[in-house]
């Protein structure tokens, strides 16, 4: 009986030495894959941040080697917390709906000034000797040109060389002959043009044929009802 035990007990320790080996192998504690640690000792990696699997998360994934781990931006500190590539901004600090510009980027994609909410892509421009719709250009607008005073609705535009144009029609160096209006679309007579009906962008719908003296309407009256639609001169 007592000998018995004892070869049971010879038989368990032989077994767990013999599997040593094998549990070293598989590198348990570690993250990376079986057999490809770096360490010295079996099971263990070369060291804290220098590890070397393969995605996010384990060893070697973004925010390991030195790489950036995004955290809450402290903005004004020069340093760049959020990892957007912005060491002094937190991307919309003036509150215009618009990212600030980062390094490689330009507008109308971002923000050219993220320090003044009233400057920004598409902004309205004013004479102020800034550039308030950051297309690269100060005070473009026509009104902000001497020579487009008293061209009314027939230009847009001042060049740098300071001439007056409608920047949408054609070649954009010239401003609209007398009794059209510089729209979006070019000069156009907004007293007959069905997409430009009084205003500019001010468009003719399906209840109506045609621009008469800057209104809309079908055949020869007004448009018709908005559930009607003008066929042929009539509701």
């Amino acid at each position: 009986m007592k000998r018995s035990r004892l070869a049971r007990s010879n038989v368990l320790v032989c077994t767990l030495i013999l599997s040593a080996p094998a549990l070293l192998a598989t590198g348990c504690g570690d993250d990376d894959s079986p057999g490809t640690d770096s360490g010295s000792l079996p099971g263990r990696d070369a060291g804290p941040g220098v590890d070397s699997g393969p995605g996010p998360g384990i060893d070697g994934g973004p925010g390991w080697d030195g790489g950036c781990t995004p955290s809450f931006e402290i903005c004004g500190d020069g340093m760049d917390q959020n990892c957007d590539g912005r060491e002094d901004s937190c991307g919309n600090t003036d509150g215009d709906s618009f990212e600030a510009c980062r390094t490689g980027e330009a507008p109308p994609a971002c923000d050219c000034n993220d320090r003044e909410a009233t400057i920004y892509p598409g902004a309205p421009e004013i004479c102020n000797s800034i550039d308030d719709d950051c297309d690269g250009r100060v005070d473009e607008i026509a009104a902000c040109c001497a020579a487009c005073t008293g061209m009314a609705e027939r230009a847009d535009a001042c060049t740098p060389e300071g001439a007056c144009v409608c920047s949408t029609e054609g070649a954009g160096d010239a401003p609209c002959a007398a009794g059209r209006a510089c729209c979006s679309s070019g000069c156009a007579d907004l007293q007959t043009d069905f997409n430009n009906c009084g205003l500019c962008q001010s468009q003719c719908t399906a209840q109506a044929d045609h621009c008469s003296a800057g209104l809309c309407g079908c055949g020869s009256g007004p448009p018709c009802d908005k559930a009607v639609m003008c066929s042929g001169g009539s509701c």
